[in-house]
C-alpha cells in the first residue's frame, strides 16, 4: 500500500504538473490571440477611419462634380444666349439694310423718272420755265 500511495502520489503530482504546463500553455496561446485580436482591432479601427475619409473625399469630390456640371451648363446655357442675340442682331441688321436698299431703290426710280420727265420735256417748255412736276417734288425733297 505504501507503494500504491507513492504511486498515487506520483501521479497525482504529474498530473498536477500536467495540468500546470496546459494552463501555462494555454494562457500563452490566449496571450498570443490577444496580442493578434488587439493587432486586428487596431487595423479595423485604422480601416474605418480611412473608409470615412474616402467616403467624405466621395461627397467632396462629388459635390465638385455637381457644381462642374453646373457651370458647363451655365456656359452652354451664355453660349447659346450669345448665339441667340448675334442672331438677333443680325436680323435687325438684315430688316434695317433691306429697308434702306428698299427707300435706295425707290429713290432711283423717282430719279429715273426725273430724268424721263426732263428728257421729255419740250423745248416751249423750258423756255418758259414750265418744269415737270417730278422735277418740283424732287427739289422739295432736297
Amino acid at each position: 500500500m505504501g507503494s500504491d500511495n507513492k504511486k498515487n502520489s506520483n501521479d497525482k503530482t504529474r498530473k498536477t504538473v500536467d495540468l500546470e504546463l496546459k494552463v501555462k500553455k494555454l494562457e500563452s496561446e490566449l496571450s498570443k490571440n490577444k496580442s493578434i485580436l488587439e493587432e486586428t482591432l487596431k487595423d479595423f479601427h485604422m480601416c474605418q477611419g480611412r473608409l470615412q475619409e474616402i467616403r467624405e473625399e466621395k461627397t467632396v469630390l462629388n459635390e465638385s462634380l455637381k457644381e462642374f456640371e453646373l457651370m458647363k451648363l451655365d456656359l452652354k446655357l451664355l453660349n447659346t444666349q450669345k448665339v441667340r442675340d448675334e442672331n438677333n442682331r443680325i436680323q435687325h441688321r438684315i430688316q434695317i439694310t433691306k429697308k434702306l436698299l428698299d427707300e435706295a431703290r425707290e429713290e432711283l426710280k423717282f430719279q429715273e423718272k426725273v430724268i424721263k420727265d426732263l428728257e421729255e420735256l419740250k423745248v416751249l417748255d423750258r423756255v418758259r420755265k414750265k418744269w415737270p412736276e417730278s422735277l418740283i417734288v424732287y427739289k422739295n425733297r432736297l
